[in-house]
């Protein structure tokens, strides 16, 4: 089965997992209005299993970080420039780094995302599994650099490497979607689908792929 018949066979599903996510409205409109909601940003990011093992107080200056980046970046960074991106998500990922000693990749895409939905990939350790597999079988893929291990973080120095491990990954899913914008096209005027971030939902349709416990359909496509 190829790439554009599985995105046919399990769009519907990826949207409505996407549509149940109330938080991730709530949070981009914040943003977007200049709010500075810290219980909001606290209670979205333990929503997505970000605050694992961090105390309240840590929490805290977690979420109240990040609302000074995001009140101080605005939405004005052009991030589909590849340099510009790298500079955004390195600031954060040290941020947030500075105040809680621990890797951040995953975090980092997230909150960015709540500034930049129509862009930015989110950082997933099961898309990430689909990626290695996908990588040996597309030719697009094998092009980028081998994906790899993600790098460990346990000082400052480490988040270059960090870094640069999140734009090949996010170069990667931004082809798989770039190369797939027709399809997603029709099946959003077939299905009328409301969903407006075609981005997120190649990153569920990866995230399927690699979450051992979802099931997808394998059915021929109508």
């Amino acid at each position: 089965m190829d790439f554009e018949t599985y995105i046919k066979n399990n769009y519907v599903d990826a949207c409505k997992i996407q549509r149940s996510i109330i938080k991730d409205e709530k949070m981009k409109s914040m943003l977007q209005k200049g709010g500075e909601d810290t219980q909001l940003v606290m209670s979205w990011m333990r929503d997505y299993g970000l605050f694992q093992g961090i105390t309240i107080q840590e929490r805290e200056e977690v979420s109240n970080k990040f609302l000074s980046f995001a009140r101080s970046i605005g939405s004005t960074v052009d991030i589909t420039d590849k340099d510009a991106l790298r500079n955004i998500y390195s600031k954060l990922f040290r941020l947030l780094f500075n105040a809680v000693n621990r890797s951040w990749m995953s975090a980092t895409s997230k909150l960015l995302w709540c500034i930049y939905p129509d862009d930015i990939v989110i950082y997933d350790s099961f898309v990430y599994r689909a990626l290695v597999v996908m990588q040996c079988l597309d030719r697009g893929l094998s092009k980028f650099p081998r994906i790899g291990v993600a790098p460990k973080v346990t000082s400052e120095s480490d988040i270059a490497s960090a870094t640069s491990h999140y734009m090949n990954y996010q170069g990667m899913v931004r082809h798989i979607y770039e190369h797939n914008i027709k399809i997603l096209n029709e099946l959003r005027n077939n299905y009328r689908e409301t969903y407006p971030y075609d981005i997120r939902i190649i990153d569920k349709l990866l995230w399927m792929i690699g979450n051992p416990k979802h099931k997808f359909l394998i059915a021929a496509a109508v």
